[in-house]
């Protein structure tokens, strides 16, 4: 009776170790017979049940020489418990090697008196994670690779505990040794101003909203005084809660290339002061002689004077946008704020426009009274892009409408024309500098592109909004937004 109930138990060790998804076999006796070997080993073996009743190396000859062997040996004649972890091992069937990683376990199996009859043997396949964590490996040796060969410094800062972790390129940017710790604080202090409030207001942000920013800054060296222009990019990272953990990214060297941008802006500002001076003299000897051609009778003389300084007016125009362009890119643009009512401006832009672009109907369908805080001369100047440019791209004796509107707590100026709109993909890139829409039409007019971008960058320092609305070949309305004075 107890045979029998020892054979059941027997057969029914077998059933739930032949049907565990883990490769699972049992070695008995001195030649380490395969007493037991479930479905999943002998796939790993890459054999039948035929390996069963067979010595381990007959069984599996191809491991007859691998390590594996001789550590089971160890395990059944030492008593001793073997743990392998990311084990390579080899099978080859039909000329072709079939290579899988496993954590393998030799666990010596002992009866009642304490001596070991058998080894316990499982494999757990972690070929997938092992290949994942080398090609991961690989990826990042690459990257490190990249990093140090574009000169890059990399860092990173824990969101609880505002601790950097800066690569030892970024170190040598504040001016620390790689074994030297870099507080948050000293770096800090390493950043200029009003460059360092830009910089504490962006981590802030980045660590508690997940809000990120790409930034450009000098940093200054406290051993040496030597300063850095860096640019710096980084990505939030979250755990499994959603919190954010850390922000890191990249630091990268543009002392160089802000210095060439330096030199360059200094040239357009110096060329540009320098060619004000002479317009500015031949202006006035135009409006003289052109007041004496009218007096003496002459109107074909008056008419060409007149021309000349409707073409004097666009190059002085011309030449502003370029002085802007280089205050704009050195940070040295500067606002005039008053309180004055917009409504008055449009009144008068409008009518130097009518003026100057007699081709075109300008209409005010809308003109709301309201004080802003802004600089007057700037707010001019971005009127006046929205209605040159709405003559240059639509067709003469076409209408051209503008709008004040005030809504709520700010007020939106708009300008409509009927020409020849802009493309979709175009709308997004409009206030870029230098940008100019791909359309054969707009290549036929002369302009830079940095009308629309001064445009822009004057409305965001004045924090409002710029966007345009526009379908192609039916017109666009072009828009700025301010806030109300207060």
């Amino acid at each position: 009776m107890n045979a029998t109930l020892f054979d059941i138990e027997q057969d029914m060790l077998r059933v739930i170790i032949n049907e565990t998804p883990t490769p699972t076999a049992l070695y008995t006796g001195n030649d380490l017979l395969v007493k037991i070997a479930n479905k999943a080993m002998l796939k790993a073996w890459m054999k039948d049940e035929t390996a069963i009743g067979q010595s381990f190396c007959n069984a599996v000859p191809e491991l007859a020489c691998h390590r594996l062997s001789d550590l089971l040996r160890e395990a059944y004649q030492n008593n001793k418990l073997i743990e392998l972890k990311e084990e390579r091992v080899d099978i080859t069937v039909n000329n072709h090697t079939h290579t899988n990683y496993y954590n393998i376990c030799f666990k010596p199996i002992c009866n009642a008196d304490g001596i070991v009859w058998g080894v316990l043997h499982t494999s757990i396949d972690v070929t997938e994670e092992f290949e994942a964590r080398f090609k991961l490996t690989e990826a990042q040796e690459r990257l490190q690779l990249t990093i140090d060969a574009a000169w890059l410094g990399t860092w990173g800062i824990d969101a609880t505990t505002m601790t950097i972790f800066p690569s030892a390129k970024t170190k040598a940017f504040f001016g620390i040794g790689p074994d030297e710790e870099l507080l948050f604080e000293y770096a800090m202090e390493c950043i200029g101003d009003p460059y360092r409030q830009m910089v504490v207001d962006t981590v802030t942000d980045a660590l508690e909203h997940g809000v990120t920013a790409d930034l450009e800054y000098p940093i200054t060296n406290p051993k040496t005084g030597k300063q850095h222009w860096v640019r710096t990019s980084g990505k939030v990272y979250y755990n499994a809660d959603g919190k954010i953990t850390n922000y890191s990214g990249i630091m990268i060297d543009i002392t160089q290339h802000k210095l060439e941008e330096m030199r360059k802006n200094d040239f357009i500002a110096m060329v540009s002061h320098e060619l004000k001076t002479p317009l500015t003299s031949i202006k006035s000897y135009i409006q003289i002689s052109m007041s004496k051609a009218q007096k003496i009778g002459e109107p074909f003389i008056a008419g060409a004077l007149a021309k000349a300084d409707l073409q004097i007016v666009k190059m002085t125009k011309m030449i502003r946008g370029f002085l802007d362009l280089s205050k704009l890119d050195s940070g040295k643009i500067t606002l005039s704020p008053e309180a004055f009512d917009i409504s008055e401006l449009v009144t008068e832009v409008v009518a130097d426009a009518r003026f100057i672009n007699s081709s075109h109907f300008f209409e005010i369908d809308r003109n709301d009274s309201a004080t802003v805080n802004a600089d007057r001369n700037k707010i001019s100047q971005v009127l006046d892009n929205f209605l040159s440019n709405a003559a240059k791209y639509s067709p003469r004796e076409t209408q051209i409408f503008i709008n004040c509107v005030v809504r709520e707590n700010e007020v939106t100026v708009s300008v409509t024309d009927k020409g020849i709109g802009v493309k979709k993909q175009d709308q997004a890139r409009l206030f870029d500098r230098f940008y100019r829409a791909d359309n054969e039409i707009m290549k036929s007019v002369a302009g830079f592109g940095i009308g629309l971008y001064i445009a822009g960058e004057i409305i965001n320092l004045h924090n409002g909004k710029i966007w345009v609305e526009s379908e192609e070949f039916e017109g666009a309305t072009f828009y700025f937004s301010l806030p109300l004075s207060t």
